[in-house]
């Protein structure tokens, strides 16, 4: 029944030779897909004259669809295509690669027209390529579109009528009048591959695609973000710093240089201090204690008033000893309040006692005015690292940087390995530092080390018999004449 049905069908085209001069046109289309299924379409193409013969005017019973859509096949007429032929097409699909070949064999009667033909799917890291390849031998010419036992029956080949008849009868050759197009389409999506092969020649099929997996594009394009982001961030990290530094030399273009030399007072006949016309002031080192906050005596009677307002016992000597063990390092700050008598917790006896302190008049402003002239401010103070460490947190100093505290390094003022931390610390060269000080023997230390000196002499009661060191009364007097 199925060699029947395959003569049916093709025996409309040998028909249609013998009518008229017309041209027929035939097609194989097979789609794919990346499984290996897919399905073959087998189409016929009538032009103009073939579509008004009277032998094709049902063209459905003609081409017997019944027997068709037994063997599998699904019809469909599909109209007027852009080459102005009539197109006819049978579908049908299969599953696996290896049924490609078995349904183009289902296409003629000779299964030497459609060979070889297999699909091939390679997968790499990135993509997967795929492969069409089999061979088209039509040069027995009609022959392919007849059964054998019907040539026999007629007793002549093809149809019982000599091919010189039927070309007599077209006024063409057969090989003109009938022709064959092989459509390949590829899993990847890429424009179809036709192969026109004319009947009485045959060809030899090899198309070849790929894809990039769907996972591997991903990836790319991960990686690429992930790339585009960190030269985005090195951009910015280099302007930024780029930035900074245009920052940082505008700034330092509007500090004072010599700050010192526009204070009163340095103009003293006796006052020397070495700088040089290139000398630019870069940092301002103060100690808070006398000089932010005001003193009415010393640092160890101020100390000595909150003790005993707080009920604590000591003399003066043992607690200068103690002060000194202290800022030397050697006692914590919880270890000097059980030395004085003091209970309390050492948080809240720290905590109270920066708070005793008093800012000196005009302190807050001479530290803001500084911030807005961009000059850079530094401590070095003889203290216990808690009682810095509250003030900074009290009075929101913590961007004083840096602040040097001799009970961490167990050294004190006027020491001048003091002013070498402080040195290394900050980077900056002594002739670039200004010292504001209350105690003139760490200013000679300063100055002895090449710094810039300054003398905050409140009362004008600790005078400086040498004038080695240019001095003001209050700080307002620092910035005179800015």
């Amino acid at each position: 029944m199925q060699i029947k049905t395959r003569s049916l069908a093709l025996l409309l085209l040998t028909v249609l030779l013998l009518v008229s001069a017309c041209t027929i046109q035939l097609r194989v289309k097979i789609d794919i897909a990346e499984d290996g299924s897919g399905q073959i379409t087998a189409g016929i193409g009538l032009d103009e004259e073939a579509r008004n013969q009277p032998a094709l005017q049902n063209i459905e019973e003609a081409l017997r669809i019944s027997d068709l859509v037994e063997a599998g096949w699904e019809f469909e007429s599909t109209g007027l295509g852009s080459d102005g032929r009539e197109w006819f097409e049978s579908t049908k699909s299969f599953t696996n690669p290896d049924d490609l070949q078995k349904v183009l064999n289902e296409l003629t009667n000779s299964p030497e027209v459609f060979t070889d033909w297999k699909f091939t799917s390679e997968i790499t890291s990135k993509t997967r390529d795929f492969a069409v390849s089999g061979a088209v031998d039509l040069t027995d010419g009609l022959n392919l579109f007849t059964d054998e036992s019907l040539n026999n029956l007629l007793e002549e080949p093809p149809l019982g009528i000599a091919i010189e008849t039927l070309e007599e009868s077209l006024g063409t050759p057969i090989d003109e009048t009938v022709s064959l197009q092989v459509i390949i389409n590829l899993p990847d999506q890429s424009n179809e591959e036709i192969i026109d092969v004319p009947l009485g020649e045959q060809r030899v099929v090899e198309v070849t695609g790929n894809s990039e997996h769907r996972v591997a594009q991903i990836l790319d394009w991960v990686v690429l973000a992930v790339i585009a982001l960190l030269a985005l961030s090195i951009i910015l990290a280099i302007l930024n710093w780029y930035l900074d530094k245009r920052y940082e030399q505008r700034q330092l273009q509007r500090r004072p240089s010599p700050i010192a030399q526009q204070i009163p007072g340095n103009d003293t006949a006796g006052f020397q201090q070495p700088s040089t016309q290139t000398e630019r002031l870069q940092l301002l080192v103060i100690d808070p204690y006398g000089t932010i906050f005001k003193e009415e005596t010393t640092p160890i009677e101020n100390l000595k008033a909150f003790i005993d307002n707080k009920e604590g016992s000591t003399d003066h000597e043992e607690l200068l000893e103690l002060h000194r063990s202290g800022t030397m390092g050697k006692l914590t700050a919880s270890e000097f309040w059980n030395q004085v008598g003091l209970t309390e917790s050492p948080d809240s006896l720290n905590r109270e006692y920066v708070k005793s302190l008093q800012f000196r008049s005009g302190g807050k402003e001479f530290l803001k005015n500084l911030h807005k002239r961009g000059i850079a401010v530094s401590v070095v103070t003889n203290d216990l690292a808690e009682w810095s460490t509250k003030i900074c947190e009290i009075y929101g100093l913590q961007g004083i940087h840096p602040w040097i505290i001799s009970s961490e390094y167990g050294v004190r003022k006027p020491d001048p390995a003091i002013l070498e931390i402080l040195n290394r610390s900050s980077g900056i060269a002594y002739q670039s530092c200004l010292v504001l000080d209350t105690a003139t023997n760490f200013l000679d230390t300063a100055q002895t080390l090449g710094m810039k000196t300054v003398h905050l002499n409140p009362e004008a009661n600790k005078s400086d018999a040498n004038q080695k060191h240019p001095s003001v009364r209050r700080l307002n007097e620092f910035f005179k004449g800015q």
